[in-house]
Protein backbone atom coordinates (compact mmCIF):
# COMPACT_ATOMS: atom_id res chain seq x y z
CA UNK A 1 0.00 0.00 0.00
CA UNK A 2 3.02 2.23 0.64
CA UNK A 3 4.60 1.44 -2.47
CA UNK A 4 0.76 2.71 -4.15
CA UNK A 5 0.82 5.63 -2.00
CA UNK A 6 4.66 6.69 -3.11
CA UNK A 7 4.00 6.30 -6.60
CA UNK A 8 0.69 8.14 -6.29
CA UNK A 9 2.12 10.84 -4.65
CA UNK A 10 4.58 11.08 -7.45
CA UNK A 11 2.18 10.46 -10.13
CA UNK A 12 0.27 13.74 -8.85
CA UNK A 13 3.53 16.32 -8.08
CA UNK A 14 4.17 15.46 -11.91
CA UNK A 15 0.30 16.38 -12.78
CA UNK A 16 0.07 19.35 -10.79
CA UNK A 17 2.69 20.83 -12.28
CA UNK A 18 2.29 20.02 -15.52
CA UNK A 19 -1.39 21.46 -15.29
CA UNK A 20 -0.54 24.60 -13.76
CA UNK A 21 2.40 25.20 -15.95
CA UNK A 22 0.00 24.24 -19.28
CA UNK A 23 -2.21 27.12 -17.75
CA UNK A 24 0.37 29.53 -16.84
CA UNK A 25 2.01 29.21 -20.19
CA UNK A 26 -1.71 29.78 -22.08
CA UNK A 27 -2.37 32.30 -20.40
CA UNK A 28 1.07 34.55 -20.95
CA UNK A 29 0.89 33.42 -24.47
CA UNK A 30 -2.66 35.10 -25.22
CA UNK A 31 -1.75 37.84 -23.07
CA UNK A 32 1.13 38.74 -25.70
CA UNK A 33 -0.43 38.02 -28.64
CA UNK A 34 -3.72 40.43 -27.33
CA UNK A 35 -1.20 43.28 -26.43
CA UNK A 36 0.93 43.50 -29.37
CA UNK A 37 -2.07 43.00 -31.68
CA UNK A 38 -3.83 45.95 -29.77
CA UNK A 39 -0.45 48.04 -30.32
CA UNK A 40 -0.04 47.37 -33.54
CA UNK A 41 -3.61 48.43 -34.23
CA UNK A 42 -3.17 51.37 -32.41
CA UNK A 43 -0.26 52.62 -33.86
CA UNK A 44 -1.25 51.91 -37.49
CA UNK A 45 -4.92 52.87 -37.03
CA UNK A 46 -4.20 57.05 -37.44
CA UNK A 47 -1.99 56.28 -40.35
CA UNK A 48 -4.55 54.37 -42.09
CA UNK A 49 -7.73 56.87 -41.13
CA UNK A 50 -5.38 59.59 -42.74
CA UNK A 51 -5.20 57.04 -46.23
CA UNK A 52 -8.73 56.29 -46.13
CA UNK A 53 -9.34 60.40 -45.66
CA UNK A 54 -6.94 60.63 -49.09
CA UNK A 55 -8.61 58.13 -51.03
CA UNK A 56 -12.32 60.43 -50.06
CA UNK A 57 -10.27 63.52 -51.26
CA UNK A 58 -8.45 62.64 -54.22
CA UNK A 59 -8.85 65.44 -56.14
CA UNK A 60 -7.75 67.72 -53.48
CA UNK A 61 -4.44 65.99 -53.12
CA UNK A 62 -3.79 66.36 -56.55
CA UNK A 63 -4.41 69.75 -57.06
CA UNK A 64 -2.12 70.56 -53.65
CA UNK A 65 1.09 68.36 -54.96
CA UNK A 66 0.81 70.58 -57.94
CA UNK A 67 0.71 73.62 -56.81
CA UNK A 68 3.69 73.04 -54.95
CA UNK A 69 5.29 71.98 -57.55
CA UNK A 70 4.46 74.74 -59.86
CA UNK A 71 4.72 72.34 -63.00
CA UNK A 72 5.30 73.23 -66.49
CA UNK A 73 3.08 70.97 -67.90
CA UNK A 74 0.56 71.63 -70.09
CA UNK A 75 -2.98 70.72 -70.18
CA UNK A 76 -4.61 68.73 -73.33
CA UNK A 77 -6.03 72.22 -74.03
CA UNK A 78 -3.21 73.45 -74.48
CA UNK A 79 -3.45 75.78 -71.24
CA UNK A 80 -0.83 76.06 -68.76
CA UNK A 81 -2.62 77.99 -65.88
CA UNK A 82 -4.22 75.77 -63.49
CA UNK A 83 -6.51 76.06 -60.44
CA UNK A 84 -6.44 75.08 -56.78
CA UNK A 85 -8.88 73.88 -55.40
CA UNK A 86 -9.36 72.25 -51.56
CA UNK A 87 -12.97 71.26 -50.72
CA UNK A 88 -12.39 68.14 -48.45
CA UNK A 89 -10.17 67.36 -45.23
CA UNK A 90 -6.39 66.98 -45.76
CA UNK A 91 -4.90 64.60 -43.69
CA UNK A 92 -1.05 66.23 -42.77
CA UNK A 93 2.15 63.82 -42.86
CA UNK A 94 1.46 62.63 -46.27
CA UNK A 95 3.37 62.15 -49.85
CA UNK A 96 1.38 61.98 -53.20
CA UNK A 97 2.86 60.88 -56.05
CA UNK A 98 1.01 60.86 -59.39
CA UNK A 99 1.21 58.78 -62.36
CA UNK A 100 0.71 58.99 -65.99
CA UNK A 101 -1.14 55.99 -68.02
CA UNK A 102 1.93 54.31 -68.33
CA UNK A 103 3.00 54.39 -64.52
CA UNK A 104 5.32 57.10 -64.81
CA UNK A 105 6.51 59.62 -62.28
CA UNK A 106 4.48 63.30 -63.02
CA UNK A 107 5.19 65.31 -59.61
CA UNK A 108 8.17 66.30 -58.36
CA UNK A 109 9.41 63.94 -55.48
CA UNK A 110 12.25 63.99 -52.76
CA UNK A 111 15.30 63.22 -54.61
CA UNK A 112 16.74 61.99 -51.45
CA UNK A 113 13.71 59.71 -50.07
CA UNK A 114 12.93 56.18 -51.75
CA UNK A 115 9.72 57.23 -53.21
CA UNK A 116 10.76 56.97 -56.98
CA UNK A 117 10.62 53.62 -56.59
CA UNK A 118 7.46 53.36 -54.56
CA UNK A 119 5.24 51.57 -57.71
CA UNK A 120 1.19 51.82 -58.05
CA UNK A 121 -0.57 48.82 -56.87
CA UNK A 122 -2.97 48.57 -59.54
CA UNK A 123 -4.47 45.17 -58.39
CA UNK A 124 -5.26 46.58 -54.90
CA UNK A 125 -6.65 49.90 -55.81
CA UNK A 126 -8.33 51.45 -52.90
CA UNK A 127 -6.81 48.88 -50.80
CA UNK A 128 -4.05 50.44 -48.04
CA UNK A 129 -1.06 47.84 -48.70
CA UNK A 130 2.78 47.97 -47.17
CA UNK A 131 5.65 48.93 -49.19
CA UNK A 132 9.29 48.98 -48.68
CA UNK A 133 12.03 50.96 -50.72
CA UNK A 134 15.34 52.25 -50.74
CA UNK A 135 17.07 55.48 -50.53
CA UNK A 136 20.04 57.07 -51.79
CA UNK A 137 21.95 56.15 -48.45
CA UNK A 138 20.89 52.07 -49.35
CA UNK A 139 18.48 52.67 -46.78
CA UNK A 140 14.99 50.75 -46.40
CA UNK A 141 12.31 52.74 -45.51
CA UNK A 142 8.52 51.51 -44.84
CA UNK A 143 5.59 53.00 -46.12
CA UNK A 144 1.44 52.33 -46.05
CA UNK A 145 -0.05 53.18 -49.38
CA UNK A 146 -2.67 52.82 -51.10
CA UNK A 147 -3.46 53.44 -55.12
CA UNK A 148 -6.53 55.55 -56.81
CA UNK A 149 -7.87 56.37 -60.08
CA UNK A 150 -7.79 60.17 -60.94
CA UNK A 151 -10.43 61.56 -62.64
CA UNK A 152 -9.46 65.35 -62.74
CA UNK A 153 -10.76 67.50 -65.42
CA UNK A 154 -7.86 70.01 -65.02
CA UNK A 155 -5.34 67.37 -65.44
CA UNK A 156 -6.22 64.72 -67.43
CA UNK A 157 -3.22 62.73 -68.04
CA UNK A 158 -3.03 62.00 -64.28
CA UNK A 159 -4.54 58.73 -64.52
CA UNK A 160 -3.33 57.12 -60.91
CA UNK A 161 -2.04 58.90 -57.50
CA UNK A 162 -0.49 56.93 -54.60
CA UNK A 163 -0.85 58.85 -51.19
CA UNK A 164 2.04 57.93 -49.25
CA UNK A 165 2.86 58.17 -45.73
CA UNK A 166 6.54 57.15 -43.73
CA UNK A 167 5.92 54.31 -41.24
CA UNK A 168 10.00 53.75 -40.81
CA UNK A 169 9.63 55.29 -37.00
CA UNK A 170 6.75 53.52 -36.25
CA UNK A 171 7.98 50.35 -37.46
CA UNK A 172 11.16 50.99 -35.47
CA UNK A 173 9.04 52.25 -32.43
CA UNK A 174 6.63 48.89 -33.17
CA UNK A 175 9.92 46.11 -32.85
CA UNK A 176 11.25 48.00 -29.81
CA UNK A 177 8.40 47.89 -28.05
CA UNK A 178 7.20 44.16 -29.27
CA UNK A 179 10.59 43.07 -28.30
CA UNK A 180 10.54 44.57 -24.50
CA UNK A 181 6.15 43.04 -24.01
CA UNK A 182 7.90 39.57 -25.15
CA UNK A 183 11.12 39.93 -23.07
CA UNK A 184 8.84 40.93 -20.03
CA UNK A 185 6.68 38.28 -21.19
CA UNK A 186 9.21 35.63 -20.66
CA UNK A 187 10.44 36.59 -17.36
CA UNK A 188 6.71 36.09 -16.33
CA UNK A 189 6.47 32.93 -17.77
CA UNK A 190 10.28 31.89 -15.95
CA UNK A 191 8.54 32.97 -13.06
CA UNK A 192 5.15 30.91 -13.81
CA UNK A 193 7.91 28.35 -13.88
CA UNK A 194 8.55 28.83 -10.19
CA UNK A 195 4.63 29.47 -9.32
CA UNK A 196 3.84 26.16 -11.16
CA UNK A 197 6.27 24.09 -9.00
CA UNK A 198 5.29 25.81 -5.40
CA UNK A 199 1.23 25.32 -6.18
CA UNK A 200 1.85 21.69 -7.73
CA UNK A 201 3.89 21.41 -3.59
CA UNK A 202 0.85 23.53 -2.16
CA UNK A 203 -1.67 21.67 -4.06
CA UNK A 204 -0.04 18.64 -3.09
CA UNK A 205 0.09 18.91 0.78
CA UNK A 206 -3.10 17.15 1.72
CA UNK A 207 -1.77 14.30 -0.38
CA UNK A 208 1.24 14.40 1.67
CA UNK A 209 -0.27 13.82 4.62
CA UNK A 210 -2.43 11.39 4.10
CA UNK A 211 0.50 9.68 2.64
CA UNK A 212 2.36 10.34 6.27
CA UNK A 213 -0.80 9.89 7.96
CA UNK A 214 -1.33 6.17 5.93
CA UNK A 215 1.99 5.52 6.63
CA UNK A 216 2.45 6.34 10.53
CA UNK A 217 -1.31 3.81 10.63
CA UNK A 218 0.58 0.85 9.12
CA UNK A 219 3.70 1.21 11.13
CA UNK A 220 1.95 1.64 14.18
CA UNK A 221 -1.08 -1.03 13.32
CA UNK A 222 2.12 -3.75 12.47
CA UNK A 223 3.46 -2.73 15.05
CA UNK A 224 0.71 -3.25 17.32
CA UNK A 225 -0.41 -6.64 15.91
CA UNK A 226 3.28 -7.49 16.41
CA UNK A 227 3.46 -8.31 20.11
CA UNK A 228 0.39 -10.51 20.53
CA UNK A 229 1.42 -12.90 17.57
CA UNK A 230 4.70 -12.84 18.93
CA UNK A 231 2.59 -13.61 22.56
CA UNK A 232 0.65 -16.43 20.55
CA UNK A 233 3.33 -18.09 18.88
CA UNK A 234 5.12 -18.58 21.59
CA UNK A 235 2.43 -20.11 23.17
CA UNK A 236 1.55 -22.34 20.65
CA UNK A 237 5.12 -23.68 20.33
CA UNK A 238 5.14 -24.34 24.37
CA UNK A 239 2.31 -26.29 24.03
CA UNK A 240 3.80 -28.64 21.23
CA UNK A 241 6.65 -28.96 23.46
CA UNK A 242 4.58 -30.59 25.92
CA UNK A 243 2.25 -33.13 23.98
CA UNK A 244 1.74 -35.23 27.13
CA UNK A 245 0.25 -31.74 29.48
CA UNK A 246 -3.24 -31.42 30.12
CA UNK A 247 -5.62 -28.87 29.31
CA UNK A 248 -5.04 -27.95 33.27
CA UNK A 249 -1.56 -28.18 32.70
CA UNK A 250 -1.84 -25.89 29.62
CA UNK A 251 -4.39 -23.44 30.83
CA UNK A 252 -1.76 -20.44 31.65
CA UNK A 253 -0.92 -20.36 28.49
CA UNK A 254 -4.13 -21.26 26.92
CA UNK A 255 -5.74 -18.35 28.65
CA UNK A 256 -2.68 -15.88 27.57
CA UNK A 257 -3.57 -16.70 24.10
CA UNK A 258 -7.13 -16.33 24.23
CA UNK A 259 -6.32 -12.67 25.79
CA UNK A 260 -3.88 -12.04 23.17
CA UNK A 261 -6.55 -13.16 20.47
CA UNK A 262 -9.32 -11.27 22.26
CA UNK A 263 -6.96 -7.84 22.02
CA UNK A 264 -6.29 -8.93 18.11
CA UNK A 265 -9.79 -8.98 17.67
CA UNK A 266 -10.40 -5.86 19.46
CA UNK A 267 -7.59 -4.09 17.26
CA UNK A 268 -8.76 -4.96 13.95
CA UNK A 269 -12.14 -3.70 14.87
CA UNK A 270 -10.83 -0.37 15.87
CA UNK A 271 -8.64 -0.50 12.96
CA UNK A 272 -11.51 -1.00 10.61
CA UNK A 273 -13.77 1.91 12.06
CA UNK A 274 -10.94 4.34 11.47
CA UNK A 275 -10.31 2.88 7.64
CA UNK A 276 -14.41 3.50 7.79
CA UNK A 277 -14.00 6.90 9.05
CA UNK A 278 -11.17 7.72 6.97
CA UNK A 279 -13.16 6.52 3.43
CA UNK A 280 -15.12 9.77 4.65
CA UNK A 281 -18.65 7.75 4.96
CA UNK A 282 -21.14 10.18 5.63
CA UNK A 283 -23.58 10.81 8.74
CA UNK A 284 -26.78 9.06 8.42
CA UNK A 285 -28.84 12.06 10.07
CA UNK A 286 -32.05 10.51 11.98
CA UNK A 287 -34.26 11.50 15.03
CA UNK A 288 -33.23 10.76 18.22
CA UNK A 289 -35.73 10.59 21.02
CA UNK A 290 -35.03 11.18 25.16
CA UNK A 291 -35.45 7.54 26.19
CA UNK A 292 -32.13 6.94 23.82
CA UNK A 293 -29.89 7.65 26.21
CA UNK A 294 -32.10 6.50 29.27
CA UNK A 295 -31.51 2.92 27.24
CA UNK A 296 -27.90 3.30 26.83
CA UNK A 297 -26.84 4.55 30.51
CA UNK A 298 -28.97 0.88 31.63
CA UNK A 299 -26.27 -0.82 29.76
CA UNK A 300 -23.77 1.32 31.04
CA UNK A 301 -24.68 0.95 34.67
CA UNK A 302 -24.68 -3.52 34.29
CA UNK A 303 -21.05 -2.95 32.94
CA UNK A 304 -19.77 -0.17 35.78
CA UNK A 305 -21.09 -2.41 38.74
CA UNK A 306 -19.24 -5.59 37.00
CA UNK A 307 -16.28 -3.32 36.93
CA UNK A 308 -16.71 -2.21 40.19
CA UNK A 309 -17.36 1.12 39.53
CA UNK A 310 -19.45 3.98 41.41
CA UNK A 311 -21.79 5.62 38.20
CA UNK A 312 -23.11 8.71 38.45
CA UNK A 313 -25.91 9.49 35.36
CA UNK A 314 -27.40 13.24 34.52
CA UNK A 315 -29.51 12.92 31.74
CA UNK A 316 -31.34 16.50 30.49
CA UNK A 317 -32.32 15.81 27.07
CA UNK A 318 -35.99 16.82 27.38
CA UNK A 319 -36.61 16.86 23.23
CA UNK A 320 -36.10 15.47 20.35
CA UNK A 321 -32.43 15.47 18.46
CA UNK A 322 -31.58 15.38 15.12
CA UNK A 323 -27.80 13.78 14.50
CA UNK A 324 -26.53 9.76 13.29
CA UNK A 325 -27.62 7.28 16.25
CA UNK A 326 -25.13 4.63 15.29
CA UNK A 327 -21.72 7.54 15.72
CA UNK A 328 -23.60 8.75 18.31
CA UNK A 329 -23.61 5.26 20.50
CA UNK A 330 -20.51 4.70 19.37
CA UNK A 331 -18.72 7.74 20.59
CA UNK A 332 -20.58 7.67 23.98
CA UNK A 333 -18.96 3.92 24.61
CA UNK A 334 -15.61 5.00 23.51
CA UNK A 335 -15.55 7.58 26.05
CA UNK A 336 -17.31 5.37 28.85
CA UNK A 337 -15.21 2.38 28.16
CA UNK A 338 -11.74 4.73 28.13
CA UNK A 339 -13.10 5.93 31.76
CA UNK A 340 -14.09 2.33 33.20
CA UNK A 341 -10.89 1.11 31.67
CA UNK A 342 -8.99 4.38 33.19
CA UNK A 343 -10.14 4.52 36.86
CA UNK A 344 -8.71 2.31 40.04
CA UNK A 345 -10.88 -0.09 41.59
CA UNK A 346 -14.04 1.33 43.52
CA UNK A 347 -13.83 4.86 40.52
CA UNK A 348 -16.07 6.66 40.11
CA UNK A 349 -17.30 7.78 37.15
CA UNK A 350 -19.59 10.74 35.83
CA UNK A 351 -22.25 11.24 32.56
CA UNK A 352 -23.86 14.36 31.71
CA UNK A 353 -26.15 14.65 28.63
CA UNK A 354 -27.64 17.86 27.82
CA UNK A 355 -28.74 20.04 24.73
CA UNK A 356 -28.03 23.91 24.34
CA UNK A 357 -30.79 25.46 21.50
CA UNK A 358 -28.31 23.78 18.50
CA UNK A 359 -26.36 21.44 20.12
CA UNK A 360 -26.02 18.18 22.10
CA UNK A 361 -23.03 18.36 24.62
CA UNK A 362 -22.17 14.87 26.32
CA UNK A 363 -19.49 14.91 28.94
CA UNK A 364 -17.69 11.75 31.02
CA UNK A 365 -15.51 12.47 33.84
CA UNK A 366 -13.45 10.03 36.10
CA UNK A 367 -11.38 10.27 39.24
CA UNK A 368 -8.65 8.51 37.78
CA UNK A 369 -4.94 9.69 37.82
CA UNK A 370 -5.85 12.28 35.11
CA UNK A 371 -3.40 13.13 32.09
CA UNK A 372 -0.51 15.99 32.20
CA UNK A 373 -1.01 18.76 29.95
CA UNK A 374 1.79 17.92 27.70
CA UNK A 375 -0.17 14.51 27.47
CA UNK A 376 -3.51 16.14 26.49
CA UNK A 377 -1.98 17.78 23.49
CA UNK A 378 -1.51 14.24 21.69
CA UNK A 379 -4.30 12.05 23.63
CA UNK A 380 -6.61 12.12 20.60
CA UNK A 381 -3.29 11.05 18.10
CA UNK A 382 -3.91 7.56 16.54
CA UNK A 383 -1.69 4.76 18.88
CA UNK A 384 -0.72 7.43 21.28
CA UNK A 385 -0.78 6.26 24.75
CA UNK A 386 -0.08 7.79 27.93
CA UNK A 387 1.06 5.36 29.36
CA UNK A 388 2.01 2.51 27.55
CA UNK A 389 3.32 -0.61 29.81
CA UNK A 390 -0.71 0.62 31.71
CA UNK A 391 -2.90 0.88 28.86
CA UNK A 392 -1.77 -2.80 27.26
CA UNK A 393 -2.38 -4.22 30.61
CA UNK A 394 -5.98 -2.88 30.56
CA UNK A 395 -6.21 -3.98 26.65
CA UNK A 396 -5.58 -0.13 25.53
CA UNK A 397 -4.28 0.44 21.70
CA UNK A 398 -4.36 4.24 21.39
CA UNK A 399 -7.26 4.11 18.81
CA UNK A 400 -10.44 5.12 20.72
CA UNK A 401 -10.02 8.65 21.11
CA UNK A 402 -8.52 9.07 18.03
CA UNK A 403 -11.75 7.61 16.83
CA UNK A 404 -13.79 9.81 19.19
CA UNK A 405 -12.01 12.31 17.37
CA UNK A 406 -12.79 11.55 13.78
CA UNK A 407 -16.66 11.05 14.81
CA UNK A 408 -17.06 14.30 16.50
CA UNK A 409 -15.60 15.82 13.30
CA UNK A 410 -17.96 14.18 11.13
CA UNK A 411 -20.82 15.09 12.95
CA UNK A 412 -19.62 18.89 12.79
CA UNK A 413 -18.75 18.68 16.98
CA UNK A 414 -15.64 19.43 18.43
CA UNK A 415 -14.38 17.08 21.79
CA UNK A 416 -12.06 18.68 24.46
CA UNK A 417 -10.33 17.17 27.61
CA UNK A 418 -9.53 18.44 30.84
CA UNK A 419 -9.59 18.07 34.35
CA UNK A 420 -11.32 17.47 36.80
CA UNK A 421 -11.02 18.91 40.44
CA UNK A 422 -9.83 17.67 42.61
CA UNK A 423 -8.43 14.75 40.34
CA UNK A 424 -8.86 12.97 37.58
CA UNK A 425 -10.03 13.83 33.58
CA UNK A 426 -13.39 15.16 31.58
CA UNK A 427 -13.79 14.29 28.10
CA UNK A 428 -16.32 16.50 26.60
CA UNK A 429 -18.01 16.64 23.18
CA UNK A 430 -20.16 19.43 21.17
CA UNK A 431 -22.22 17.88 18.47
CA UNK A 432 -24.30 19.76 16.18
CA UNK A 433 -28.12 18.44 17.14
CA UNK A 434 -30.77 20.56 15.24
CA UNK A 435 -34.54 20.20 15.96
Amino acid sequence: MLIKLRKQKQDENISFFSHFFAVFTGIFFVMTVIIIQVMHFGIYSSVDNSLKIATENVNDYVNMTLSHDNPITEAENGDASFKVKSNGQMAANTDTILYDKKHNVINNVNAFSSLYHIRPKLKDIGDIVEQEAKNIYGQTEKYRTVTVKVNNDFYPQIKFATIVINTTQLEEANTRYVTIIISVMIVFWLISVIASVYLAKWSQKPILENYEKQKSFVENASHELRTPLAVLQNRLESLFRKPEATILDSSESIASSLEEVRNMRMLTANLLNLARRDDGIKPEITEIQPRFFDDTFKNYEMIARENGKKLHITNKVNRQIKTDKTLLKQLMTILFDNAVKYTDNDGEIWLDVKTTDRSLIFSVADNGQGISDEDKKKIFDRFYRVDKARTRQKGGFGLGLSLAKQITDSLKGSIIVKDKKPQGVMFEARLLANK
